[in-house]
């Protein structure tokens, strides 16, 4: 223990969905000393003040890791990060044990992990991995205890689950409901996922344990019928005596902030852990947490949307998709092959007001005349295996560093003086758009770094439309920003 007697705690990944969510739960805690380790702590946002300790780089760094670790009471796993390249699949693959080890050699007393409900994962890779990792991180019993928590499906603001729900039920009047959407899965709210992430730091285990947590297996159809019932919609549901399982996915990278990949994968983590919920049992969570009762679906979905009308949506499941590395932007920039410039002078308008109307492009707001250009464009991408436009952005009142806007993600921001978004969309290469004040002028610039000849091709071909997209967009950020002046 620390000399003044608080419970050190190690958190990585605060900037995913749970894990920034947990932050802050933790910040609260008065007989809690954080340290957090993150590869870029400018995505901690404001929080950054709050930490008493962060370590920052890669966590494969054996000098990182042990800096991290050493010390520590009680460490979190990283909770729950969606990546979609083979770096990251490796990483996930290496690093439980790594992770492991550091715990056991820095003397950590206990390792508390979130993972999926399912004992046996076969049907999905995602699913698989978190088994495997549960496996390896509690590998060692007589060396380092670990609360292994098995959880469904969460439920929460902004959470994947929630949001597909609520996509499909805003868009679709009528409702066809294929058999995929049949087996009863096990979902939980957000919230008390954090109770018994919290409550298993103090909880007496004299060994490694298992706690299956999560209300009773309900269908997807069940869910969405709630759901649409809650925002006081109308629908109408069709069964169809079919899977549907080419369709399916596209139906539903159409309609939710899926790309296909990632339409896929849900489909194969709903039909995976159908299969194999009939062993639950919440016995263990019940006798070790007497005092977490699960909320009942309409209830966690009704603060859900009570969370986005409120506009406190602290996290979103777009914070997850993530790899463990970071590339440095600014210096991938210096080296970008192609540059669009565009200088336009704010005279006597504040320049927050400026940076204000910035900060508040893309989402519902659109992209100003040309907004269709924009929505052409990311069902292009969508098409093309992308994530296209319709992830939106987490809240229409502020942006931070990580966050999702539409098809661009922030990388950096420093107010008053600079937005640099990265392109999230496929381009042959790598693109970032930028917004810089410069005394009385605003420049907005996009860089593009091409792979290959496809790169460049592309880059030209885009030449005819950012001749009046630009120009536009630059020229309507300065008359927004003199109205809301």
């Amino acid at each position: 223990m620390a000399e003044n007697g608080k419970i050190r705690i190690l958190l990585p990944g605060p900037t995913s969905y749970l894990g920034r969510r947990l932050m802050l739960k933790l910040l609260d805690r008065p007989e809690v000393r954080l340290r957090v380790l993150v590869m870029d702590r400018t995505r901690l946002g404001d929080a950054a003040e709050a930490v008493p300790e962060i370590v920052e780089g890669d966590p494969l760094d054996p000098e990182v890791l042990q800096g991290a670790t050493e010390g520590i009471d009680v460490a979190f796993y990283p909770l729950r990060f969606v990546g979609a390249d083979e770096e990251f699949e490796e990483r996930r693959r290496v690093f439980p044990g790594v992770f492991r080890d550091a715990c056991i050699r820095a003397g950590v007393q206990r390792i508390i992990f979130l993972g999926s409900f399912n004992r046996q994962a076969t049907g999905s890779e995602p699913l698989k991995a978190s088994v495997d990792t549960g496996g390896v991180l509690s590998a060692f019993p007589d060396r380092i205890r670990t609360v292994w928590f098995r959880a469904g499906l969460i439920v929460g603001s902004s959470s994947l689950l929630f949001e597909t729900l609520t996509n499909l039920a805003q868009k679709m009047p009528v409702l066809p409901t294929p058999r995929w959407m049949e087996p009863r899965v096990t979902v939980i709210g957000i919230r008390d996922v954090l109770e018994y992430l919290i409550q298993a730091i103090h909880v007496p285990v004299d060994r490694s344990v298992e706690v299956e947590i999560g209300l009773e297996p309900r269908s997807f159809r069940d869910m969405l019928s709630e759901t649409a019932r809650i925002m006081g919609l109308r629908r109408v549901f069709l069964p169809l005596p079919i899977e549907a399982k080419r369709l399916s996915p596209v139906v539903l990278m159409l309609l939710s902030p899926f790309s296909i990949r990632l339409a896929t994968l849900f489909l194969q983590l709903l039909d995976t852990v159908g299969k194999t919920n009939g062993g639950m049992s919440t016995e263990k969570a019940r006798r070790l947490f007497p005092e977490v009762s699960p909320a009942p679906f309409h209830v966690v979905v009704a603060r859900a949307i009570d969370a986005i009308e409120d506009r406190e949506v602290i996290s979103r499941w777009t914070d997850s998709i993530d790899t463990v590395s970071r590339s440095n932007a600014d210096e991938e920039i210096s080296r970008s092959m192609f540059r669009d410039i565009r200088r336009e002078s704010f005279g006597e308008i504040p320049p927050q007001e400026i940076f204000r109307a910035v900060k508040s492009i893309g989402g519902e707001h659109g992209w100003f005349r040309f907004d269709l250009l924009w929505r052409i464009r990311g069902l292009m991408d969508k098409l093309a295996g992308g994530f296209g436009d319709s992830l939106g952005r987490r809240t229409d009142s502020n942006l931070r560093v990580g966050d999702i806007l539409d098809f661009w993600r922030v990388i950096d921001l420093r107010e008053n003086r600079r937005l640099l978004l990265e392109a999230h969309m496929k381009v042959a290469g790598k693109a970032w758009l930028e917004f810089r004040i410069e005394g009385n002028t605003l420049v907005q610039t996009a860089y593009h770094y091409p792979k290959g000849l496809l790169g460049r091709l592309y880059w030209y071909s885009m030449l005819p439309f950012h001749a009046f997209i630009f120009p536009d967009m630059i020229r309507s950020i300065i008359r927004q920003a003199g109205r809301m002046a």
